[in-house]
């Protein structure tokens, strides 16, 4: 049960942009052995043409440089990536799959943060810090490949790739910006306007279907609102005629509805 200081809207306004700018920058356990040489040179190779078209990190001799002591790593689903506090030595390109970014909440439940999708960095701005630890734990949310790459070596292509060096920056400068973004939501949108936000989001990629991809608790947690709530309005959408389906898996039946929703235009 939430106490009054903790239950005021501020308070979890502020606590929710601790955690999102803590795992936003930052987005090891024991490990899975290699399956074998031929799954692991396969990895490698993806890993490299994924990295040749990276923004940042495409320059052959910057990729090259990087990859030179660089491991592939295969998860199941569940499988730990990384645990909180514990000393940040690596930094992965996630190859295949996705993972989740954690954080334990105040209340003792864990808060799935971030998906860290293929072609995106894990960790890298946290290789930064002069005694680098891990502030969050990384999951594979399916079965998943990463490419493993050394403090060290990001180090050194730094130093050696000025370029580089430039582009790390601006990818934590726009990781700020875009979490300067989200604390505005949190703080000035009410919880029916985020969910239907979040909603659409999810519609862009997959069409009318929708498939949460995180239970409808740690959707509630992400979305800074109660379970309760979250339930009650996913209920009230579907009585509507807004939404259909249960759990996970939700059909967007009036997208017009849920925009006006989302814009703060329409009471549900």
């Amino acid at each position: 049960m939430f106490s009054p200081i903790k239950d005021h809207p501020l308070a979890r306004v502020i606590y929710l942009l601790q955690m999102i700018i803590i795992c936003e920058l930052f987005v090891s356990g024991v490990e899975s052995p290699m399956r074998n040489v031929k799954t692991a040179s396969a990895g490698m190779a993806e890993a490299r043409a994924m990295l040749s078209t990276h923004p940042v990190l495409h320059p052959h001799a910057v990729s090259e440089h990087l990859l030179a002591r660089a491991s592939i790593r295969h998860l199941q689903k569940g499988e730990y990536v990384f645990r909180q506090d514990q000393p940040a030595d690596y930094w992965y390109v996630v190859v295949q799959g996705r993972v989740d970014t954690l954080r334990m909440g105040i209340d003792g439940e864990d808060r799935i943060i971030h998906h860290v999708q293929a072609g995106q960095l894990l960790a890298a701005i946290v290789m930064f810090l002069q005694q680098p630890r891990y502030p969050v734990e990384a999951r594979a949310a399916v079965d998943s490949t990463l490419c493993r790459i050394t403090r060290a070596a990001l180090h050194r292509a730094c130093l050696d790739y000025p370029a580089l060096a430039m582009g790390m920056l601006q990818l934590a400068a726009q990781t700020v910006t875009l979490r300067i973004d989200d604390v505005d939501t949190l703080a000035s949108t009410t919880a029916q306007q985020r969910l239907a936000a979040y909603l659409l989001r999810l519609g862009t990629v997959d069409g009318p279907h929708v498939e949460l991809p995180v239970s409808q608790r740690q959707l509630a947690a992400r979305l800074g609102v109660r379970a309760e709530t979250l339930n009650r309005l996913l209920s009230e959408w579907q009585r509507l005629g807004y939404l259909a389906g249960k759990g996970r898996h939700w059909h967007v039946v009036a997208r017009a509805a849920l925009e006006a929703l989302a814009h703060g235009t329409r009471d549900r």
